[in-house]
C-alpha cells in the first residue's frame, strides 16, 4: 500500500513536471532571409538586427512566450539556379536553411526576393521560364511544412525600399515581384507584410551608405512592422458560394462623383422629391452594398442608403428593375482619389517582352513613391496641394497615395473572389488637368497610360464590361481628356458613356446634383453593348 501511494505520488509528480515543460515550451520563430535579416552593417548585430529587436518586442508584450532566431545569410535569394560568383545564391542551399529545418520552427518570417533582381526580369523577356520565382519560393516554404505541419508563414510581399544611388533603385523588378509574392502568400496561407510603407519616408535616414541595408533604427521599424503582422488576427479564407445566376456584382470605383450619396443632394424641394422617389424605388428591389472601408455588406434601405453612392445606387436600382436580380455594389471610391491609387505597383511597372516599361510614366511614379508622397510627382496640382492637408482623413486623402485603393479595396474584392459582373468607373477630374491657373490638360500620353492601365487592372484579366463615365460639361479644359476617354474605351472594348454629348453637367459645379440621368445613360449603354439582360 505504501509502495502504491509512493508510486501514485511519483506518477503525479512526473505529470506535473511534464505539464510544466509543455506549458513552458516557447513558440519558435525563425527569421530567414538575406543581409537585411542577418543585420549586415549594424554595429551591434547580435542585439540590434531586426530579429534581435523582434525578440525584445515580443518579450515586452508576452514575456517568455517566443524564441526568435536569426537565420539570415547575406546575398541570398530565391532562385535555386542563380549563381553569386561561383556559388549558388538560393537560400535553400544554405546551411542556415538546414539549421532552421533542424530546429523545426513554429513560425517562419521570410524577406527574400531583393537579391533576385537582375534575374527576375528574365521571366518577362523569355530568358527564364515564367513562374520559376514563385515556384522556387513555394518549394522553399514546403521544406518547413514537412518538418512542422502546423508552421505559420509571414513573407514580405512588398520588399523594403531602395534609396537613390542603389543599383536597382527605380528598377521595376521589386514591384513586378509583388504579384508573385502575393501569389506565394495566397497558396501557402502565409501572411503578407508590407515593408515599403513603414520605411519609405525615412529611407534616407535609416539606410547605410550602400542605400539598401537599414541601420539600428531601420531594423527596429522592420521589427515593429513584423510584430504588428504577428499580433493581428489572420484573415480567414471564407469563400461563400456566390450566386451568379440571380445576382450581379458591380465594382463601383472612382472619386467624389462616385462617392457622394443622395443625402448630399437633398436640399431644395425639387431635390427632396427626387430623392424620395429614388428611395421608394429602392424599397421594391434587392440592392446590397459592400464597403471597402468596413469590409461589410448591407442590404440598402431608404434609412441607410442616403450616404451611399448616389450614382451607384441609382444604377443598381435600374439594373435590379430590369433584370429582376439582386444587385451587389462593390464600393471602392474616395473623393479626389487619382487613378494611380487604384493601380497595383506591379501593373504600373509592367514590362513588355524586351523588359521595357509598358507604362513608362506610371513606372516612374511607382518606383519613386517617396517623391510622389512628398507631392513632387502628382500631375494634378490640386491633389498635390490637398494631399498633405487632408492626409489621415479616411474619407478622402488617406486613400490617395499610389496603390492605396488597390491594396485596401480592389485586392480585397479579389481575395474574397467576388464574381464581378462589370466595372463602373466614375473618375477623371483628378487626372485630367493641372488644376492651377492657367488650368491646362495633363500630358496626353500620361492620360492614356492611366486609363489603359486602370481598365486592365479593374477587369483583372477578364473580359467583363467596363463602363467609363465620360467627364460632363463644365468650364474646365476637359476636351482632351474626353477624347482620350473615347479613344481608350474603343481600344479596350470598354463602354464609354458620353455625358458631354448628352448635355449633362453643371458649368459651375464639379458635382452634378442630379445623378439619375448619369445612371440611366450607364444602364442604357450596358444594355446596348453587352449580352447582360
Amino acid at each position: 500500500m505504501i509502495r502504491g501511494i509512493s508510486l501514485n505520488r511519483a506518477l503525479a509528480a512526473l505529470f506535473v513536471i511534464f505539464a510544466f515543460e509543455v506549458s513552458a515550451a516557447k513558440i519558435k520563430v525563425a527569421c530567414i532571409g538575406d543581409s537585411i535579416t542577418f543585420g549586415y552593417g549594424i554595429a551591434d548585430r547580435p542585439n540590434d538586427s531586426y530579429p534581435a529587436q523582434l525578440q525584445k518586442l515580443l518579450d515586452a508584450k508576452q514575456p517568455g512566450k517566443y524564441e526568435v532566431r536569426n537565420f539570415g545569410n547575406s546575398g541570398r535569394g530565391i532562385y535555386l539556379d542563380s549563381m553569386r560568383g561561383r556559388e549558388k545564391r538560393g537560400f535553400r542551399w544554405m546551411k542556415e536553411h538546414k539549421a532552421a529545418l533542424v530546429w523545426k520552427p513554429d513560425i517562419v518570417i521570410s524577406n527574400l526576393g531583393i537579391n533576385d533582381c537582375g534575374e527576375y526580369i528574365k521571366e518577362y523577356t523569355g530568358a527564364r521560364k515564367r513562374g520559376q520565382f514563385a515556384g522556387d519560393y513555394r518549394d522553399l516554404l514546403r521544406d518547413y511544412k514537412k518538418v512542422n505541419k502546423s508552421v505559420r508563414f509571414y513573407i514580405w510581399t512588398k520588399l523594403s525600399p531602395l534609396a537613390e544611388g542603389q543599383k536597382f533603385y527605380r528598377s521595376p523588378e521589386p514591384f513586378l515581384m509583388q504579384k508573385d509574392l502575393e501569389s506565394v502568400a495566397e497558396t501557402t496561407d502565409a501572411i503578407g507584410i508590407d515593408m515599403q510603407e513603414p520605411l519609405r519616408e525615412v529611407i534616407d535616414e535609416v539606410l547605410a551608405k550602400d542605400k539598401i541595408h537599414p541601420d539600428k533604427r531601420g531594423a527596429k521599424i522592420i521589427a515593429e512592422a513584423t510584430l504588428k503582422a504577428m499580433m493581428e488576427p489572420p484573415k480567414v479564407k471564407k469563400y461563400a458560394r456566390w450566386d451568379v445566376f440571380n445576382c450581379e456584382y458591380w465594382l463601383c470605383a472612382g472619386q467624389s462623383n462616385m462617392q457622394k450619396g443622395w443625402g448630399e443632394f437633398n436640399a431644395t424641394a425639387a431635390e427632396k422629391a427626387r430623392v424620395k422617389s429614388e428611395m421608394e424605388r429602392l424599397k421594391k428591389v434587392d440592392v446590397y452594398f459592400w464597403d471597402f472601408n468596413t469590409g461589410k455588406t448591407i442590404r440598402l434601405t431608404p434609412q441607410n442608403a442616403l450616404d451611399k453612392s448616389a450614382f451607384g445606387v441609382s444604377f443598381a436600382i435600374r439594373r435590379a428593375e430590369q433584370t429582376k436580380k439582386k444587385i451587389y455594389m462593390l464600393y471602392v471610391a474616395a473623393g479626389g482619389a487619382p487613378t494611380e491609387s487604384f493601380l497595383s505597383e506591379s501593373t504600373m511597372c509592367a514590362v513588355d517582352g524586351n523588359g521595357k516599361p509598358i507604362y513608362p510614366k506610371l513606372a516612374a511614379i511607382a518606383t519613386n513613391r517617396r517623391r510622389l508622397d512628398k507631392n513632387r510627382d502628382f500631375p494634378c496640382a490640386w491633389v498635390a496641394r490637398e494631399y498633405p492637408r487632408r492626409r489621415g482623413n479616411k474619407s478622402e486623402a488617406y486613400w490617395w497615395p499610389v496603390s492605396k485603393m488597390y491594396d485596401n479595396g480592389v485586392k480585397e474584392i479579389r481575395r474574397r473572389r467576388y464574381p464581378i459582373t462589370g466595372v463602373l468607373w466614375y473618375q477623371g477630374e483628378s487626372n485630367a488637368t493641372t488644376c492651377v491657373k492657367p488650368d491646362v490638360p495633363t500630358p496626353r500620353d500620361y492620360q492614356e497610360e492611366t486609363l489603359r492601365a486602370v481598365v486592365d487592372e479593374l477587369r483583372g484579366g477578364y473580359g467583363i464590361p467596363f463602363v467609363m463615365i465620360g467627364l460632363p460639361k463644365m468650364n474646365r479644359p476637359w476636351e482632351q481628356y474626353r477624347e482620350v476617354q473615347k479613344k481608350v474605351a474603343k481600344e479596350k472594348g470598354a463602354i464609354f458613356v458620353d455625358t458631354f454629348a448628352a448635355g449633362l453637367g453643371d458649368m459651375r459645379d464639379v458635382h452634378p446634383r442630379d445623378k439619375i440621368p448619369f445612371a440611366e445613360l450607364a444602364v442604357e449603354a450596358v444594355n446596348r453593348r453587352t449580352q447582360i439582360k
